[in-house]
């Protein structure tokens, strides 16, 4: 196993089972004193005061399980209740924690910089490069260029009558470019706009690939089982891509030395054992039993299972005082990657001003993303939990 790999397995191992929620206080800068920093502060205020809170582009993120820990018991009828109260907040786009096309791209040119680029790709974007190179080969074209091609073809689509306005034909072709553009997950939702009889009587994309794509839409995660469930009922027509990693450069300079120092360390053993931890998987347990998931994301998005879970998984980085520095580095890193999701996520808002952003992520990224998100100038943080009493 890649030292990448053992690292985001002990990373993981720390907060049990992947049910995480961290809350994260912005800081004020270290370069600046405090009423400078306030000052710099409250000149955002200002900024964010101009626009009406009713005019601001709202963005919803949802923390979430990875679904894959319940592929067993797992039906498609424990999202319903999930899916109503996120149907009500009527988004315009939808963002998912999978890899750009371009970043996965970048990722392939800079295979010789590390070897972490190549672990990466290995680990987290196997099927963009498998469903991309079948699409490019048919196409006779290469990432950037079917980048492009999309954005020509939903542009068309979207001056005409939309999601309508596409013939069987003309779907199975923006599916193939979409998939050449190393975007399967925006390709899966298209996917499913098909019936069985459109399935059938389209020539564009051969029997293999459409095995392929069927396979893709019926697994247990929560990008099939929620986001295209959530963009095919509001006639989305792509979904949007906004994951990203550490600094993989910086990664590389200390994380051999950060595996060395984590192993065995006694605080760091003792966070898996957390309360918040325990009573999650227990709530995950009964909510299997009764066939409805929706009372553990209104547990995973909550501020008490947050401000518990920013005390166990991430204080610990600030209590181990290693000399070596890892456990600050391993924060600061982490830090680092959610900063560029979050602009990421900004980008997509940028193109939805005054609408209406929903954004479907590992709850260990919640707070984070909450609070950066939360420091622009346009943009106001809608909580899962007041979906009901706010729309």
């Amino acid at each position: 196993m890649s030292t990448y790999h053992r690292l985001r397995r002990v990373f993981r191992a720390l907060a049990a089972s992947s049910l995480l929620t961290m809350a994260i206080i912005l800081p004020a800068s270290p370069l600046l004193s405090p009423q400078k920093a306030e000052q710099a502060q409250g000149s955002i205020a200002r900024l964010q005061a101009i626009q009406p809170r009713e005019a601001q582009t709202r963005v919803l993120v949802l923390g979430t399980f990875h679904l894959r820990q319940i592929e067993k018991q797992f039906q498609p009828g424990m999202m319903d209740r999930l899916a109503a109260a996120l149907e009500s907040f009527r988004p315009d786009a939808i963002c998912i924690e999978t890899i750009p096309g371009t970043r996965v791209r970048e990722y392939e040119l800079r295979r010789e910089a590390g070897s972490l680029y190549g672990e990466v790709l290995d680990g987290f974007a196997k099927r963009h490069l498998k469903l991309g190179k079948q699409a490019c080969d048919l196409l006779k074209t290469t990432q950037e260029p079917a980048r492009k091609k999309v954005q020509e073809i939903l542009r068309g689509a979207r001056s005409g009558a939309g999601q309508g306005s596409l013939s069987v034909e003309a779907r199975a072709n923006l599916i193939l470019w979409m998939l050449a553009a190393y975007d399967p997950d925006s390709a899966v939702l298209q996917w499913a706009y098909f019936s069985d009889e459109d399935k059938r009587s389209q020539k564009a994309i051969p029997a293999d690939l459409m095995t392929q794509l069927d396979a893709e839409a019926a697994k247990v995660n929560e990008v099939p089982a929620l986001a295209v469930r959530l963009g095919l009922g509001l006639g989305l027509d792509k979904l949007e891509p906004v994951d990203d990693f550490e600094e993989l450069d910086d990664y590389s300079e200390f994380s051999d030395q950060m595996e060395k120092d984590f192993q065995g360390n006694p605080l760091l053993d003792a966070v898996s054992k957390a309360p918040v931890y325990t009573d999650g998987k227990a709530r995950l347990e009964e909510c299997i039993r009764k066939g409805d998931l929706l009372p553990q994301y209104l547990l995973l998005n909550s501020p008490a299972y947050a401000a518990a879970d920013v005390d166990a998984q991430w204080g610990v980085f600030l209590r181990t005082h290693f000399p070596t520095g890892t456990d600050r580095g391993r924060l600061g890193l982490w830090e680092n990657r959610n900063l560029k999701i979050a602009a990421r996520i900004r980008a997509v808002a940028a193109r939805h001003p005054g609408g209406r952003v929903l954004v479907i992520y590992g709850a260990a990224h919640k707070p984070f993303l909450d609070a950066y998100l939360s420091q622009t100038s346009d943009i106001e943080i809608v909580q899962f939990s007041g979906l009901d009493r706010r729309e």
